[in-house]
């Protein structure tokens, strides 16, 4: 019967990889260009000016286009947690949640409303800027920690448990930058959420697109 039941799941952990897959090979994309973007704007202003447009608008724009990508992308990771270890995956999936909607509101607010009042611009300090900190280093940096826990195997599973880690501290380590009013050290932050993680996202999409058999929940 146990035989029997893993089978009749079969098609839809395929169907939820499937879609896992395709939203992780889609990050690792828009986060390369995102790195692109971020070198473009380190050229030309430096590290201590603020990125002003066209480069911030594309950079904002990139980072609406990915938020609800990471979305789907933690609820494939859910999905692929072991019944033993949901507990973790559905507490990096309502951090994600937390991330996906302070950035998408700070970024279309940014994009639409701010420029048209001729106000637009994230320059630290600013709320703005101290909300899309909170999300991106504080709660992305949970979000990453606590999924690193569902990947318990070696080879390429463990590879994703140690970029997903990585990137996670490097995120949570960025915040002492606002805390401290010093943004030069909010790198360490840019280097978990935009140079680590289009790496693991990769990973994750060569995990997601293995063998269904290999699932955690189909193992006897």
């Amino acid at each position: 019967m146990n035989a029997d039941f893993r089978r009749s799941q079969q098609p839809a952990i395929v169907s939820a990889n499937r879609l896992g897959s395709w939203s992780a090979f889609a990050l690792f994309l828009i986060g390369s260009l995102y790195l692109v973007a971020l070198a473009i704007g380190f050229a030309i202003h430096g590290l201590a000016a603020p990125i002003v447009d066209p480069v911030l608008a594309i950079m904002e724009i990139l980072t609406l286009v990915s938020a609800p990508l990471l979305l789907i992308m933690m609820a494939a990771v859910h999905g692929y947690a072991p019944t033993t270890h949901k507990t973790y995956s559905l507490i990096a999936l309502a951090f994600m949640i937390l991330v996906v909607g302070m950035t998408s509101a700070v970024h279309f607010v940014e994009l639409t409303a701010l420029r048209q009042l001729g106000t637009g611009g994230i320059v630290w300090p600013s709320p703005a800027y101290a909300l899309e900190l909170l999300a991106w280093d504080i709660f992305l940096g949970l979000s990453l920690l606590f999924a690193a826990r569902v990947f318990e195997g070696g080879g390429l599973q463990g590879r994703v448990r140690r970029g997903l880690s990585i990137s996670g501290a490097l995120c949570i380590a960025g915040v002492l930058g606002p805390a401290v009013g010093n943004m030069r050290l909010q790198l360490v932050g840019i280097l978990g959420y935009a140079g680590v993680l289009p790496v693991v996202c990769f990973m994750l999409g060569r995990l997601f697109r293995g063998d269904p058999k290999t699932h955690p929940n189909l193992v006897a």
